[in-house]
């Protein structure tokens, strides 16, 4: 591929849907979303806004990212429709990669060489989100616990398996986390570091990180799940 030609990325697993158009790996703009509900809605008029600032035309992307979560089911759908529809319409490919995983890229940036990076979104119902990975040269990533929603105290358990020297937790589902993790070394609370960047699906995928297009819920929507409890 030539890298000169734009990248479309969008992510909206996270409470704030992020964009970016990039060159090759390198971002050109990057935009996030506010938190408000239905966010998530804006998200095609926003990649417009952002390309159409750039000056790229939507017959000039290159290919098309899309984190493929774990997230809120809207959110996830909300993201993977647009995303698949423009490289259906120019005939340009639609790449997938893991929404967690770009967090953990995120957080890799200060982490520490030997630290085990573990990115947390909030899934409510007193679930996170998570995933837990080492961090090889080249910034590759070894994960060691695959993307999931469980509860706090069951990731805890899941981390302190690994018996990695030190925990790096981030993201901005680490409010949720109840005390759990706590006794790490290191929580990542707030700051660029802890923010979801769409940016990354690009160095993902460019790492042989991609998935395929296709939503990871890691858990039944809550529609679904009230269905099932007659809630």
């Amino acid at each position: 591929m030539c890298a000169s030609l734009p990248t479309l990325a969008l992510d909206t697993a996270a409470p704030s849907p992020n964009l970016a158009v990039l060159e090759g790996a390198e971002p050109t703009a990057e935009l996030s979303l506010a938190p408000r509900p239905n966010a998530g809605r804006r998200v095609l008029e926003a990649a417009h806004a952002l390309m159409q600032d750039e000056g790229v035309g939507s017959n000039e992307i290159e290919r098309s990212l899309v984190g493929v979560g774990p997230g809120g089911f809207t959110g996830l759908r909300i993201c993977s429709a647009p995303a698949l529809c423009l490289p259906q319409t120019l005939g340009v490919p639609c790449l997938g990669a893991s929404s967690l995983g770009a967090l953990a890229l995120s957080i890799t940036d200060v982490a520490p060489s030997a630290a085990t990076v573990v990115p947390v979104l909030d899934a409510r119902r007193g679930e996170v989100f998570a995933a837990a990975y080492g961090v090889r040269p080249a910034g590759l990533l070894d994960e060691q616990v695959s993307p999931c929603a469980l509860a706090p105290d069951a990731l805890e358990g899941r981390v302190d398996r690994i018996g990695a020297e030190s925990v790096v937790v981030g993201g901005v589902g680490v409010g949720a986390l109840s005390g759990a993790l706590s006794a790490h070394p290191r929580v990542l609370v707030s700051g660029p570091h802890a923010a979801p960047r769409a940016a990354n699906l690009a160095r993902l995928v460019d790492l042989g990180h991609e998935l395929p297009v296709v939503p990871v819920y890691a858990r039944l929507p809550d529609a679904e799940q009230k269905r099932k409890t007659g809630a």
